[in-house]
């Protein structure tokens, strides 16, 4: 899609309060982009705008349930009358449910499902329109490497990732249909990332987990450079075409040798 400019422009990224949200907003003001930082904790909050502004970055924060669909809306119109228009959007707040799916609360296995895919239907239901208008605007969102793969003890959240692919996927097909061309998408897909989501992983063989640090600068670079598709680290860049080529018995097989099957029969993740 072309290099990406942020120099100037305005970034929304949720779960933007510490971790990987954090670690974007840092790239963005470095880069001279003006930041609004959506979370649940406002004390956390209240740390990551100090942490922006001693960059010399400016930054709005704002409490906001991701799930709440009215919340969502009423803070994105607050957001712009404070900031201005918004012209990224990070989709990045996410939470994981693990364990034996027959033992999984189904609290836990619903609240997966609309923190990782319904609240990226209202962000982007959000900021979208006012994107079209403009003619051009940016959306990250943040799937995984068990977008590609089923992942044992983790199938809610592996059934989110597919979900965000399948919608990224979706509209960015539908903005050109409409000839809405200067809207431009990204998907992130990580393997395993310590962030403290994933707690007690054992991660498979050639998958090395990766750090917040390390992660985002992978993605930050590779979204400026105009990458659609951003996948980490190296061995994951060759799941879809193995998934795809390989018979099904062979490459549940080779996922049960490499230990990926059972990588998350531990996850115990954050308290």
């Amino acid at each position: 899609m072309g290099k990406v400019t942020v120099s100037g422009r305005i970034a929304l990224i949720t779960g933007g309060a510490r971790g990987m949200g954090l670690l974007w907003a840092e790239h963005l003001v470095k880069d001279h982009s003006r930041v609004v930082l959506w979370d649940l904790d406002g004390a956390e909050l209240e740390r990551a705008a100090e942490r922006i502004q001693s960059l010399g970055g400016s930054v709005l924060t704002q409490v906001v349930d991701v799930t709440d669909r009215a919340a969502v809306y009423a803070a994105a119109v607050a957001a712009q009358s404070q900031m201005g228009p918004i012209d990224i959007l990070i989709n990045n707040a996410g939470i994981v449910a693990a364990g034996k799916f027959t033992e999984m609360p189904d609290e836990k296995l619903s609240a997966t499902i609309d923190v990782d895919v319904k609240a990226l239907l209202w962000t982007m239901k959000a900021f979208l329109p006012g994107m079209i208008e403009r003619g051009a605007g940016n959306i990250i969102n943040i799937s995984s490497a068990s977008g590609f793969i089923g992942v044992p003890y983790m199938p809610a959240y592996a059934a989110s990732k597919w979900a965000v692919i399948g919608m990224t996927e979706s509209l960015r097909l539908e903005m050109e249909l409409e000839g809405h061309t200067g809207i431009k998408f990204t998907l992130f897909c990580p393997s395993y990332v310590d962030t403290g989501m994933f707690a007690g992983v054992k991660p498979p063989l050639l998958t090395p987990i990766l750090t917040p640090e390390i992660a985002v600068k992978r993605a930050y670079k590779a979204f400026r450079r105009g990458d659609y598709f951003i996948l980490e680290p190296f061995i994951v860049k060759f799941t879809p075409a193995l998934k795809a080529l390989l018979p099904r018995g062979i490459f549940d097989r080779v996922s049960d040798i490499l230990g990926v099957n059972t990588s998350a029969k531990g996850v115990h993740g954050r308290k």
